[in-house]
């Protein structure tokens, strides 16, 4: 058996928010009565090995943005990984740049622990035409710029988010209450990378690696709460997309680094409470529990941990669960994922590695 959990401290905003803790108790898998095995998916086969921890990581990219942060250095980020790296090196800044005007691919190798950028080359032919499939993509969304007066209670009700009407089919849209959704949320725990197993998904889920890969996380979240407790959800993306801004959390469990991220994403999901129905976002990343989505947003501005720039979130999309990743640095275009394919590439590539090593 294996103990682990992951604690998020938050800067106080007015709103009283409590240490946070990612605590697994058990490896003891749940039995699933309703719904097919998950653990045997028929999306498209993963051929990728484990990266190796403090390793550097190679990836093929593009440049979402490049900014001039408080600090006076510039940094950049890529569409899909969330993290935001430093570039020491004026020739890969200068070809990163050009990459960024002409909204080409470039493969990047960077240190996610260091949160650097160590080399970026030319894709070659080959890889020019692995890589030229257009994505489909979503645009649609409910999106809200944050501000210190913005109305918690707005952020936290459904109905006043317009997120309570919708409907799919053979998929219940609210949550009956408090104690299924952490009936669920436990679940989703119980398949972290960091435990044992057995796992009832096809990969375990990497939430002990909190400097990338929540896109692909969330995806299979998504998948588990739609076909294995069949209630319906939506993915609450947060953005520090203007001027210095940044989100800021701090994994004390793995080390007490500090984590920056351009965007965050998790599920979203509607869950009935005595005050009525109210936003709760799943992220067994940063909370052992399901949070309101103001408190998973004010989570995110630990002003500690953003030396180099200003703890902020600038403004969040509502997007559909098919909605996997930013597409381009304006938080408003997103990648899919409809095979899945990405979505297991990523959690087994991050199946090994932990935050603040």
């Amino acid at each position: 058996m294996k103990k682990t959990f992951l604690k998020i401290v938050t800067a106080s905003f007015g709103i009283l928010i409590a240490s946070s803790f990612l605590i697994l108790n058990s490896c003891e898998k749940e039995k699933n009565t309703v719904a097919p095995n998950l653990s045997k998916l028929t999306h498209e086969a993963v051929v990728i090995e484990p990266a190796l921890q403090n390793a550097p990581i190679t990836e093929i990219l593009t440049v979402s943005n490049i900014r001039k942060y408080t600090d006076g250095t510039q940094r950049v980020s890529f569409n899909k990984n969330e993290e935001i790296f430093a570039v020491a090196d004026a020739s890969i800044l200068s070809e990163l740049q050009k990459a960024y005007s002409e909204n080409k691919k470039l493969k990047v190798t960077f240190d996610p622990w260091k949160a650097i950028v160590t080399k970026v080359s030319v894709l070659s032919p080959a890889e020019l035409q692995e890589n030229s499939v257009k994505k489909i993509q979503n645009t649609s969304g409910i999106v809200f710029y944050i501000n210190k007066e913005i109305d918690k209670e707005k952020l936290d009700n459904s109905l006043k988010l317009g997120i309570i009407n919708t409907s799919t089919p053979g998929l219940t849209n609210v949550v009956p209450d408090m104690a299924t959704a952490q009936l669920m949320f436990n679940y989703l725990t119980k398949q972290c990378c960091a435990l044992s197993g057995p796992y009832g998904v096809d990969h375990c889920i990497s939430y002990q690696y909190a400097e990338d890969g929540c896109y692909a996380r969330a995806h299979k979240m998504c998948y588990v709460l739609n076909n294995k407790y069949h209630y319906s959800t939506h993915k609450i993306f947060s953005f520090a997309n203007a001027g210095s801004d940044v989100l800021s959390v701090q994994a004390q469990k793995w080390g007490g680094c500090c984590i920056n991220w351009w965007y965050h994403v998790a599920p979203l999901v509607n869950v009935n409470t005595p005050t009525g129905v109210k936003a709760f976002v799943f992220d067994p990343a940063m909370f052992d529990q399901p949070v309101l989505l103001s408190v998973w947003l004010h989570a995110q501005e630990n002003p500690v941990c953003a030396s180099w720039g200003t703890a902020n979130v600038s403004m969040i999309n509502i997007q559909p669960t098919t909605s996997y990743s930013p597409a381009d640095g304006t938080g408003f275009v997103f990648d899919t994922d409809p095979l899945y394919s990405d979505t297991n590439s990523t959690l087994v590539a991050y199946s090994n590695l932990v935050s603040c090593p």
